[in-house]
């Protein structure tokens, strides 16, 4: 296939998950992390690509958010949010974290592709990104690479979940550019 062909199935792809979406899940999240005192976010992989994405994100919004296993991210406690993410629900260390945040008093939120997880039963909140992976299930009928079109949806919902939010605490690019690194 050629370059415009393989975009044009990427982006089928992508918007029947988008499609997909639950507004109320949204609203839950977005509320969820106003809420908290300080954000927390875990994943693996690309997973994790992406909520480094989402805390730099909530940073420049004027939160507090801080990626789990960086040097300098504090302890956990009541209070806090932490945000999972895990397209499977099953990946063992992603688990571990939710426990152990839990164990501290704070809320998690699982962000996977089913309500029947691991992740996602264990949650007190459960964002479901609707959306099949060949490293689950490799009957999954996509012809992009393992979990592609899933992990694209979730940037574009975290993407719009963090304008949301900007919108929602009066945030404009010229304030959230004031927050933006200078050392680059």
């Amino acid at each position: 296939m050629r370059l415009s062909e393989w975009i044009q199935l990427d982006l089928a792809e992508v918007n029947a998950i988008l499609a997909q979406l639950s507004e109320a899940e949204a609203a839950a999240l977005a509320q969820a992390i106003l809420d908290a005192r300080r954000v927390y976010v875990m994943g693996l992989g690309r997973s994790g690509f992406l909520l480094r994405m989402f805390a730099m994100r909530l940073m420049q919004i004027g939160l507090q958010a801080h990626v789990v296993g960086d040097a300098t991210t504090p302890a956990i406690e009541m209070g806090d949010l932490l945000i999972a993410l895990s397209g499977s629900g099953r990946t063992e260390s992603v688990l571990l974290m939710a426990r152990k945040a839990k164990y501290y008093g704070a809320r998690v939120l699982a962000i996977t592709s089913s309500a029947a997880t691991p992740l996602a039963e264990m949650a007190d909140l459960v964002v479901v990104v609707p959306a099949g992976s060949v490293k689950t299930d490799v009957t999954i009928p996509t012809r992009l690479p393992l979990a592609n079109a899933l992990e694209q949806a979730m940037a574009i919902y975290l993407d719009c979940i963090g304008a949301m939010l900007a919108e929602q605490r009066g945030e404009n690019n010229v304030a959230m550019l004031r927050r933006h690194a200078n050392l680059e």
